[in-house]
């Protein structure tokens, strides 16, 4: 089998429904780089990486103009041996970033054959552990609506079945936030877990100060509560709080990740495969987590497909966040959720191929 034709797309989709807010972005559409693969034995693989914001076009210029030549001709199912090639081309472009993103797409392209070729789901060939995964939702939890909204927001997904809600932090007042949390977590069940996500903006201060407020609520985890990039003031963090800390969702190799465990600055390790370099360096977190008994619950927007099957594989793994329902509709054969629990996907490959019709209407030129 060899590769015959690279094919990129650049898309820009409309959430379509209300923009949504955390304390970094508004955001009213996600962008996406789509990949195909095409091979002379006619089986075609599709990979993809996405944006909050725009800037997408500069990761399908690297696989267009940097990646896509070395492709042609190659064995597709020797993908190890083509990712390490495609990697040592970028050291006067950047090892993380942009060419990061661009090798994740290639990456799950290339799985995508390997699992056509063998007929398999990615969770079946991997091995399952469980036959259907726990969903948490973040949907009833974003930034700009008032308490009462986020209040009825939240009941609404535990009267749809989940047990499990998140709702953003980073208001300009940090007491707004905590107040905010208590309203929630009088409003619910008892037995509903509440997380909490910063998206970055407190300092160590802040963190502190109102995650030793917060520790009396019972949250479930504390996420991304300062600068990713400073892992000592999560290790600091974690010595002077009881609330678990989640971090992953900008972390972005596994390097980084082993440093944040070995300085027992996380509690939550929330691995994306589309911030990290594919399937396999995901693999390689979620062991190391493993490790040192650590849960990895990945950090999901629109990649639920992909990160459901690596939950079902790993028993360190115990749900997958539900977010963006409004986007759930632009893959061929999406993923459903069914009383609180995803149901895994029985079709060869890796799943995740946006619908044609999406490819077509959201094409940017």
């Amino acid at each position: 089998m060899k590769i015959t034709n690279v094919e990129t797309y650049l898309l820009d989709i409309p959430l379509g429904q209300k923009a949504i807010t955390d304390s970094q972005t508004k955001l009213d559409s996600v962008e996406f780089v789509v990949v195909r693969l095409d091979t002379d034995e006619g089986v075609s693989g599709w990979g993809f990486n996405w944006n909050y914001t725009k800037g997408t076009r500069a990761v399908q210029t690297i696989i267009d103009d940097n990646y896509a030549s070395l492709l042609i001709d190659k064995n597709p199912l020797m993908y190890k041996n083509i990712l390490n090639e495609l990697h040592y081309t970028n050291h006067f472009i950047g090892q993380v970033g942009v060419t990061r993103v661009a090798l994740c797409a290639i990456n799950l392209a290339l799985w995508d054959i390997r699992l056509k070729d063998v007929q398999l789901p990615l969770w079946k060939y991997l091995g399952p552990v469980k036959e259907k995964v726990k969903a948490y939702n973040t949907d009833g939890g974003w930034l700009e609506t008032s308490t009462d909204e986020l209040i009825s927001d939240m009941n609404q997904l535990i009267d749809h079945g989940f047990d499990a809600v998140k709702m953003k932090l980073g208001k300009p007042d940090p007491r707004e936030d905590y107040e905010r949390v208590k309203a929630v977590k009088n409003a619910i069940p008892e037995h509903v877990k509440l997380m909490t996500d910063v998206n970055t903006v407190w300092d160590l201060k802040t963190a502190r100060t109102w995650g030793k407020k917060m520790q009396d609520l019972d949250i479930y985890w504390l996420e991304e509560p300062m600068n990713p990039f400073n892992k000592k003031d999560h290790a600091r963090l974690a010595r002077n709080i009881d609330i678990p800390i989640a971090v992953g969702e900008t972390i972005y190799t596994k390097y980084d990740f082993r440093d944040y465990i070995e300085a027992g600055a996380v509690d939550i390790v929330q691995a994306d495969v589309t911030k990290l370099s594919g399937i396999d360096e995901w693999l390689d977190v979620a062991a190391l987590a493993r490790c040192y008994d650590l849960e990895v619950i990945p950090h999901t927007n629109i990649q639920q497909k992909l990160h459901v099957q690596l939950a079902a594989v790993s028993s360190n793994v115990p749900m997958v966040e539900n977010c963006y329902k409004s986007l759930s509709e632009i893959w061929e054969d999406p993923i459903q959720v069914v009383n609180g629990y995803y149901t895994l996907p029985q079709e060869s490959g890796l799943g995740c191929k946006l619908k044609d019709s999406i490819l077509e209407k959201y094409q940017v030129n």
